[in-house]
């Protein structure tokens, strides 16, 4: 993971819920991008349970969150 992606995943762990919520929507992450985020940050659901509950692979999670990442870190 680059820093910048870091330094996001950093940023959406230590937002208040208001700062969280504005990242998310001014990042314009897709339904399962807002999902994802929400159970592995806000309810600090693991990947592999994620995965387990929305029927998709690890990788599936894991390259999500990455992109997720990238695009907090543009906002």
């Amino acid at each position: 993971m680059n820093q910048k992606s870091k330094d996001a995943r950093s940023q959406l762990k230590r937002a208040t819920r208001r700062e969280f919520e504005r990242l998310v929507y001014e990042a314009m992450l897709t339904p399962m991008q807002d999902h994802i985020i929400r159970l592995h940050i806000v309810k600090d659901v693991p990947v592999p349970i994620i995965a387990m509950r929305m029927a998709l692979s690890e990788t599936t999670v894991r390259n999500n969150l990455a992109v997720i990442y990238d695009k907090v870190a543009k906002v």
